[in-house]
């Protein structure tokens, strides 16, 4: 029976001298808020051996690993939508080391100083958290730009602008100053085509704009900011500057000058308009609005027979088209039906 004790109880001996030998690390990844991150990941790497684990945090972001050799580790914490966390950490024999982790986003990062022990304090450089907000509202911005969304994106862009510039007046490193420039003209070049194509006062956006041509005399959307900006303040001599430089850059734009044709056809200069329509043709002969327009210059000139033609040339080019049905219309009057 004495046997049998000790052979049970060696098990538990062997255990105890086992945890003796070994420390564990836990912990919480929070936010800056003191919120568990969602879809936190801690890693765990030996510094001397290729051994390294993964840990997931539960729903209140605490972590736990035991069983640890009293070695050197690589901790790192990451999250989507956040900066990683980096730090080599020593476990202490038969102890717990208790390792609490702020996640920080990366505007957060740029507003805050790292020293080494990872804890972050706040910058005494107040250009730099200017820094962090414009830049984040430029990021905002972007998406809706690329989308043509440039009323919703003007509000980020004021805001990304104004703050960038007020940040590269208080950053105190210069270097930080020289890095900030460059982006602050490319929020300018923005800026100025979103005024001039939502703003409510589109002309707003020409200082940034001219600025941005100066730069690039060859950027094609800087270029057609400026035709909007000519236009709304009416000013025709500079819209027709703008509109040639495009031109020479793109090549003839049929819409542009079908647009001229409408625009002379809406003030009653049929001659004007026809000229612009003809050329419309010329850069693309399946424009089939170019021949509807034409139709009715002819028609209003009393040239039944060039109307017939060119409302027949756009039902064969657009059969379906959203004139198509007035053209019809228009082609059962005996004064142009009859005509050969």
């Amino acid at each position: 029976m004495r046997r049998l004790i000790l052979t049970l109880l060696l098990p538990a001996a062997c255990m105890s001298i086992q945890a003796e030998q070994t420390g564990r690390i836990s912990g919480k990844v929070l936010n800056k808020e003191g919120k568990a991150v969602p879809g936190a990941k801690v890693n765990l790497k030996r510094t001397d051996r290729n051994w390294s684990k993964d840990l997931f945090p539960d729903k209140s972001g605490n972590y736990l690993q035991v069983g640890l050799e009293p070695k050197e580790f690589d901790l790192t914490a990451s999250a989507e939508g956040y900066v990683d966390y980096q730090e080599r950490i020593k476990v202490p024999l038969a102890d717990v080391i208790i390792k609490n982790i702020t996640l920080l986003t990366p505007a957060e990062a740029r507003t805050l100083a790292v020293p080494a022990g990872g804890t972050p304090v706040a910058s005494e450089d107040p250009g730099q958290i200017l820094d962090a907000e414009g830049r984040d509202a430029f990021n905002l911005a972007i998406p809706l730009y690329n989308d043509g969304k440039y009323d919703e994106a003007l509000p980020h862009l004021d805001k990304a602008y104004k703050t960038l510039v007020e940040a590269k007046e208080k950053l105190k490193d210069e270097q930080a100053k020289a890095d900030l420039a460059p982006e602050i003209l490319k929020i300018e070049r923005v800026l100025g085509i979103c005024l001039a194509q939502a703003g409510t006062k589109k002309e707003d956006g020409e200082p940034y704009l001219l600025k941005a041509l100066e730069r690039n005399p060859k950027d094609e959307r800087v270029i057609a900011g400026l035709i909007e900006t000519s236009k709304a303040k009416g000013d025709k001599a500079a819209e027709q500057k703008y509109s040639a430089m495009l031109e020479t850059l793109q090549g003839p734009n049929v819409d542009v000058i079908y647009n001229k044709g409408v625009a002379a056809f809406n003030d009653g200069k049929t001659k004007e308009a026809k000229a612009h329509l003809m050329k419309a043709l010329e850069v693309d002969p399946q424009y089939a609005k170019a021949h509807y327009l034409l139709g009715m210059v002819e028609y209003s000139n009393m040239n039944l027979k060039g109307t017939r033609q060119h409302f027949l040339k756009y039902l064969e080019i657009s059969p379906t088209g959203e004139k198509a049905s007035e053209i019809k219309e228009m082609l059962k009057d005996p004064s142009l039906k009859n005509i050969k």
